[in-house]
């Protein structure tokens, strides 16, 4: 083999964008949860049945590791492989959301309703405006958790019949199987954005 043979063959390829999807730094994601959690590399090693040393190794980047021993020590986090990475093949890169992935619902007179999907995470981000005294004309139900925060105005949750006022910066979880809608009690516009897990 030639010597620029040679060399060519220890050049590391370069990212154009066009290349697989980069693979996290799964050492420093361990050394960093270890951090944030206070957990040492023997306790860690104790309650995944891995070696102390092998860890350090890992988090050094001097070892490779195989799926089934980062599932053993995503579980000391309580996280699955997915969560435990921070990624998916999908969302290695950044995802724009784009037209196909919005769509907007006639939620009534004086509402402003558009849903987002987000790909790869199965949940629905939703965007509302509500003009003044405007409410939603009919009650939604759907499989799922909500999450709504009020980011401008005075809105009120009326959450299976009962009302919940809430202003900016409130925010609040309920489970989307019981009936609920905003209506806008006040003479300003009010807004909020929720994030469901199930899909309307």
């Amino acid at each position: 083999m030639s010597a620029k043979n040679s060399k060519k063959r220890r050049t590391p390829a370069v990212d154009d964008g066009h290349n697989a999807a980069a693979v996290p730094d799964v050492g420093k994601i361990i050394e960093r949860l270890r951090s944030e959690r206070g957990i040492s590399v023997r306790d860690l090693a104790e309650h995944s049945g891995l070696s102390p040393s092998f860890i350090r190794a890992v988090e050094r980047g001097d070892s490779d590791i195989s799926l089934g021993r980062l599932a053993r020590l995503a579980n000391v986090f309580h996280h699955d492989l997915g969560s435990f990475l921070g990624f998916t093949s999908k969302l290695s890169r950044p995802t724009f959301i784009t037209g196909t992935d919005r769509k907007a619902v006639n939620r009534g007179r004086g509402v402003q309703y558009e849903a987002l999907h987000l790909p790869a995470l199965d949940l629905d981000l939703v965007i509302v405006e509500l003009e003044p005294e405007a409410s939603f004309k009919d009650e939604l139900s759907h499989e799922g958790i909500d999450v709504v925060y009020i980011t401008e105005g005075e809105l009120v949750l009326i959450f299976n019949g009962t009302d919940y006022p809430m202003t900016a910066g409130d925010c609040c979880v309920f489970s989307a199987v019981y009936p609920h809608k905003l209506r806008n009690d006040s003479k300003r516009r009010g807004a909020a954005i929720s994030v469901t897990t199930g899909r309307m």
